[in-house]
């Protein structure tokens, strides 16, 4: 009797430490992901943002900019296996009454066509970056 009581509990000690390292794998494998992901963000900042090439922006069809669920023109930015669809636009706004009118930028990078980062720049100054979510 006594030998099979330490038998259950070699048993019970031994799923609870397999049950702990299975949850330290799967911690492991989420920050990894997590980590992937960030450096993908900064790597594509650094490739686009921080220095922007505005003549690469293709002028917005719609007034203002396109709801990011219409298709305009994407491309692919490429960083070891992951890659991001991104877009530049711009637009002119209408002159004011002093017959000025300003240029906007807008670059939107996404991995899912659902959440997307965008930067806005009024001619060559950063206004301002966030995440967005397109819905149907």
């Amino acid at each position: 009797m006594p030998i099979i009581a330490l038998l259950i509990a070699l048993s019970s000690l031994s799923m609870q430490f397999q049950e702990k390292q299975l949850a330290s794998y799967l911690w492991q494998g989420h920050v990894a992901e997590v980590t992937e992901e960030q450096s993908l963000w900064a790597d594509f900042q650094k490739a686009l943002v921080l220095s922007p090439s505005f003549a690469l922006s293709v002028l917005s069809e719609c007034i203002g900019f396109c709801d990011l669920q219409v298709i305009v023109s994407e491309q692919t930015w490429q960083s070891g296996d992951a890659s991001l669809r991104y877009r530049w636009e711009r637009y002119e706004s209408l002159p004011d009454e002093d017959e000025n009118s300003a240029t906007f930028y807008r670059l939107c990078a996404t991995q899912n066509q659902q959440q997307y980062r965008c930067w806005w720049w009024q001619e060559n100054r950063l206004l301002s970056n966030g995440w967005v979510s397109a819905s149907d």
